[in-house]
């Protein structure tokens, strides 16, 4: 008679009070299971690193601008007389995924004023130029820095285009980048390695110091890497020539 009692049927007003009990408890069970599935999923994903993209915040910048191997601004550091550390580079690029060198053609190697937002990670530091804002400066010239050459390297790590890497994105880096970065590296953003070991940014260069170009680099873009190459550092920033053709897959 009692098993019969807990027996639900439709029409009836409500179920038994055990069923209603057992119901509950089901129900609030599932509850708290998806709670705790919900925070593990949360505590599993990397933290989204301390990227940053000023958008929509325009900034006025005065330097010497570079184009090789990629477009640079070299802007003096206040009351910095060491004169192999006396400029900071600000990498520059176009709005969108487009390198900037079209934009600064007729400028290389002239004191100029731009305009632009500024992106940064990690001591990296980039600037977006706004079209039409690029006009000669009267300003103190600043040099690139010491050019020191610190030997052979190899590396493990990863090819990602710098504008994402440095706060566009975030994350990125990582396989769910790799169409995005593909996209910007084609369209002429400056490439970085960064290494799994440390996280250190290397720009990447040709052996010869000069630009790489897209197609040497497409297949092994957001994908872990072995690289060997020779290690430069220029003024602050560090950079790693390669033979593109020596990329190997890990």
């Amino acid at each position: 008679m009692n098993e019969e009692s807990d027996f639900y049927v439709g029409y009836l007003p409500q179920a038994s009070s055990a069923l209603r009990h057992f119901v509950r408890k089901v129900v609030f069970a599932l509850g708290l299971l998806g709670i705790v599935l919900a925070l593990a999923l949360v505590l599993a994903q990397m933290p989204f690193a301390k990227s940053y993209f000023e958008f929509g915040q325009q900034r006025d910048f005065e330097g010497t601008l570079i184009t090789e191997p990629y477009p640079e601004l070299l802007v003096r550091r206040a009351g910095q007389v060491d004169r192999t550390q006396n400029a900071s580079a600000y990498l520059l690029v176009a709005p969108g995924k487009h390198g900037a060198d079209d934009l600064l053609r007729n400028f290389s190697g002239k004191e100029v004023h731009l305009r632009g937002q500024l992106i940064y990670r990690d001591g990296r530091t980039m600037v977006e130029v706004e079209p039409g804002s690029i006009r000669a400066a009267a300003i103190i010239a600043a040099g690139p820095g010491e050019i020191r050459d610190l030997g052979p390297v190899t590396l493990n790590g990863e090819i990602v285009d710098s504008k994402c890497y440095l706060g566009v994105m975030n994350p990125g880096q990582g396989k769910v980048h790799r169409d995005c970065a593909s996209r910007c590296l084609s369209g002429g953003i400056p490439p970085l390695f960064i290494s799994s070991e440390d996280g250190r940014q290397f720009l990447l260069t040709a052996r010869d110091g000069r630009s790489l170009t897209y197609p040497g680099l497409k297949e092994f873009i957001a994908e872990p890497i072995n690289v060997t190459g020779e290690f430069v550092q220029r003024g602050d920033t560090q950079i790693l020539r390669i033979d593109p053709s020596q990329l190997r897959h890990k």
